[in-house]
């Protein structure tokens, strides 16, 4: 673990396809959450990817909002449906860091992008409410 922060403090670009290789085979949710922490501070952008998968992942639910949190100064806008869709999720941490990622980059999105996302967050409404899906909504409106 002191390893995988010290790698993340050196920002160690050469570091990340093995970070990368951490956070896809390991089980151990203190591991996983570590590694997306340095390869946050890596900020590469090679991580987004490997990242947007184990958000997909079903079995790591518990990770999900430091996973998003890693993404914050990558470039995941080509993967902001699924990060939008996570507005709606039952955890609280889990909401608030898609909301702060899609709020970041509403301005920026396509047009396309605009709609697959307005989709999505009507969908999630549709399941369940909370105040986060209405400001994304309007976020797309304005």
């Amino acid at each position: 673990m002191t390893l995988i922060a010290e790698l993340g403090e050196k920002r160690d670009q050469s570091s990340v396809e093995f970070l990368i290789g951490i956070l896809t085979g390991t089980q151990n949710t203190l591991v996983r959450n570590e590694v997306a922490i340095a390869l946050r501070d890596i900020g590469d952008n090679r991580a987004v990817y490997p990242l947007i998968e184990a958000l997909s992942n079903a079995q790591l639910r518990r990770s999900r909002g430091t996973l998003l949190y890693a993404m914050e100064e990558m470039h995941y806008e080509p993967y902001i449906e699924i990060i939008v869709a996570l507005i709606g999720d039952a955890s609280l941490e889990v909401r608030l860091q898609s909301f702060l990622l899609f709020e970041k980059v509403a301005e920026k999105l396509s047009e396309q992008q605009k709609q697959v996302c307005k989709e999505a967050l009507l969908k999630c409404k549709n399941m369940h409410t909370n105040e986060l899906l209405d400001e994304s909504l309007a976020l797309l409106s304005g």
